[in-house]
């Protein structure tokens, strides 16, 4: 079964953001490099990107975590839009062994620059999903796990890495809830009641 937006909404989207037009301006990593703050390297790659940057120049939460030695080698094999059917067999982790071609899709998936990013998770580990990069051996970092959920990069995640990743991955994608509220808003007024809500802007 599909879902067909009614014309006056679906003339209203904008094109879909790929993974590198929404995070490929944040600083490249090797694996163990990063910070809690970090400056930009380069300018904006979409409209997208130029509505999160933060004007201060400047990130935060945008740490490349080492992997283990299986998952690195794991990774040699994997090419953009490839997952865990791409591994040899004999590096698979043992449950994957059993597994059928069909079963666990987004496993150790390698995101695709052109592509759209996947369900954005509460654990950044290959074994849940596409977490590695298309042009960096490494998995996403917060702030990019971030980015795709489209929180601005003025928002500073705090606590364990552990828990930023859960904060990201259990959040409503904040333009999405913005897009609701509006919604929810104009039919309000539409209908005479007062909206018991204010917009507001992240600094």
């Amino acid at each position: 079964m599909t879902f067909q937006l009614p014309e006056p909404d679906a003339k209203g989207l904008l094109p879909a953001v790929t993974l590198s037009e929404a995070i490929g301006d944040l600083p490249q990593l090797q694996m163990g490099e990063g910070s809690e703050i970090i400056a930009y390297t380069c300018g904006p790659h979409s409209p997208y990107a130029k509505a999160l940057r933060n004007p201060h120049g400047m990130t935060y939460n945008h740490y490349a975590a080492r992997l283990s030695r299986q998952n690195i080698e794991r990774m040699k094999y994997i090419k953009p839009g490839g997952s865990w059917r791409d591994i040899p067999y004999e590096l698979l982790p043992k449950g994957m062994q059993r597994a059928r071609k069909s079963d666990h899709t987004r496993r150790y998936g390698r995101l695709r620059p052109d592509g759209l990013a996947g369900t954005v998770m509460t654990k950044c580990d290959p074994h849940w999903g596409a977490v590695f990069l298309p042009d960096q051996d490494r998995a996403l970092t917060v702030r990019e796990a971030a980015r795709l959920q489209s929180f601005p990069d003025s928002y500073r995640f705090l606590s364990s890495r552990v828990s930023q990743y859960e904060q990201v991955g259990n959040a409503v994608p904040v333009l999405m809830a913005r897009a609701i509220a509006q919604r929810l808003r104009e039919q309000l007024e539409a209908n005479h009641v007062a909206p018991c809500f204010e917009e507001t802007t992240h600094g």
